[in-house]
């Protein structure tokens, strides 16, 4: 990249906007990713050291409909002073930069992006990360949890293999969780979720055997009604 972190590359802290961004340490070593909207957020006092926007600006929905003004995202985006990452660069944002897309395809083999936290996963690794934190990124509406969630996992599970340190701060987010078979994050097949399953364990020791029961006969004969439809 044309342009040099001034924190630690491996430390890294992915900032959304969801609930939980706020517990993101003001005075946190890691290297802060923020997003899009974050340049909104003047409550708060965090610095980014990276700021990402991979919506072309002048075609963001929010800009396209008049809920925000273009010429103020981008004097706000100046503003920051840090460097931004995009699908490419932009001539009135000097400090823009075009995210290393093709470097990451040949490093990784995959294109899979489906929103812009799975490019700054993605952009971490390509930086060195050993440790990755994430705050306020929840993926729990229903838009982002049946088509963005699992990009975003995709690139956690890059990282594990690669031996990173990964976080995930916050209850409300849905990274590396489901809502399940009957909810609240069941584990398949055990019809109770992870923390159940050791203190179970640890209630009555090693597993007991199951004993398996035959069908009744009304089960029965509805497993021949649909073996032989």
């Amino acid at each position: 990249m044309a342009f040099k972190i001034r924190k630690n590359p491996q430390l890294v802290a992915i900032c959304g906007t969801g609930r939980g961004w706020e517990h993101l340490p003001i005075k946190s070593t890691h290297t802060i990713y923020c997003l899009n909207d974050f340049i909104f957020i003047d409550k708060y006092q965090i610095q980014p050291d990276v700021l990402f926007l991979m919506d072309i600006l002048d075609e963001k929905p929010k800009i396209v409909s008049g809920i925000d003004n273009l010429g103020e995202v981008v004097e706000r985006i100046n503003k920051m002073g840090c460097p931004l990452i995009a699908p490419c660069r932009y001539a009135e944002i000097q400090n823009s930069h075009a995210f290393p897309l093709e470097e990451a395809v040949a490093k990784f083999g995959t294109p899979y992006f489906s929103n812009t936290i799975a490019y700054m996963v993605c952009f971490a690794l390509l930086q060195g990360a050993k440790e990755i934190e994430f705050f306020g990124v929840n993926q729990a509406g229903a838009h982002e949890y049946t088509e963005e969630k699992g990009s975003v996992e995709y690139w956690i599970g890059i990282a594990v293999g690669m031996g990173v340190k990964v976080t995930i701060n916050g209850k409300d987010s849905q990274l590396l969780k489901h809502k399940g078979r009957y909810g609240r994050n069941i584990l398949y097949g055990y019809n109770t979720d992870y923390e159940g399953y050791l203190r179970d364990k640890q209630h009555y020791g090693e597993a007991v055997i199951k004993q398996l029961s035959a069908p009744t006969p009304n089960v029965a004969r509805v497993a021949r009604k649909v073996n032989h439809s």
